[in-house]
């Protein structure tokens, strides 16, 4: 009797484990139907809880990208990374998996982290085609940062008038260090974009500015 519940239980637990790998299966296939009709919401639920019940088995990657593309189609950029930086530790479309990765980042404001992303990419897959997107994503935030400082300092200049013009050194001391920021901001976007024409235009306002 002992051996026959003991047998019992082991072909109870292997049962278990079978259903919970076609559940598992059958969550994806639902997943990737949803998918194929666009609906990514959908497709978005039945992939992760394909993910919770996926077992021992090694994890399917290319649905883990599909997981990742559908939180970010739906706007779930947190998601997104979540799931194109698993993409990536498992090897699948690795270049466009960190590219999706830093685009998410970007979308949620966390522009330091898409920079240290960006950068690790484009060192990584040079010779991948997502990484003229990496350059132009990383070029375009360098472009925004030069040209808030260019802002910033056009505006410290302009607070020179009649009354304080003995102060006017001071005042443009105090501009050159925010416009020297503006300069390498637009310098990095360059080597990045070299025709970038707003960085070059920035760079030529900063000097025009420094030489009035």
């Amino acid at each position: 009797m002992k051996y026959l519940a003991t047998l019992s239980l082991v072909l109870l637990m292997s049962l278990g484990a079978i259903a919970q790998e076609e559940s598992a299966a059958e969550l994806k296939n639902q997943g990737n139907e949803a998918l194929r009709a666009k609906n990514h919401k959908l497709a978005l639920e039945c992939f992760e809880k394909a993910i919770a019940a996926w077992g021992e088995e090694e994890m399917d990657a290319a649905m883990v990208y599909n997981t990742a593309t559908c939180a970010r189609k739906i706007k779930n950029y947190e998601k997104a990374q979540k799931y194109y930086e698993e993409s990536k530790k498992l090897g699948y479309k690795a270049d466009v998996s960190t590219y999706y990765t830093a685009s998410s980042l970007k979308s949620m404001g966390k522009k330091e982290e898409m920079e240290k992303v960006l950068l690790a990419g484009i060192e990584e897959y040079g010779t991948s085609k997502y990484v003229g997107h990496m350059k132009k994503m990383l070029a375009g935030y360098y472009v925004k940062e030069s040209n808030s400082r260019y802002v910033k300092g056009q505006e410290i200049l302009n607070t020179r008038v009649d009354g304080n013009r003995d102060q006017w050194d001071a005042i443009k001391a105090k501009a050159k260090v925010v416009l020297d920021e503006a300069t390498g901001f637009a310098k990095k976007a360059l080597e990045l974009d070299a025709t970038n024409k707003n960085a070059q235009a920035i760079l030529t306002g900063i000097e025009n500015f420094l030489k009035s």
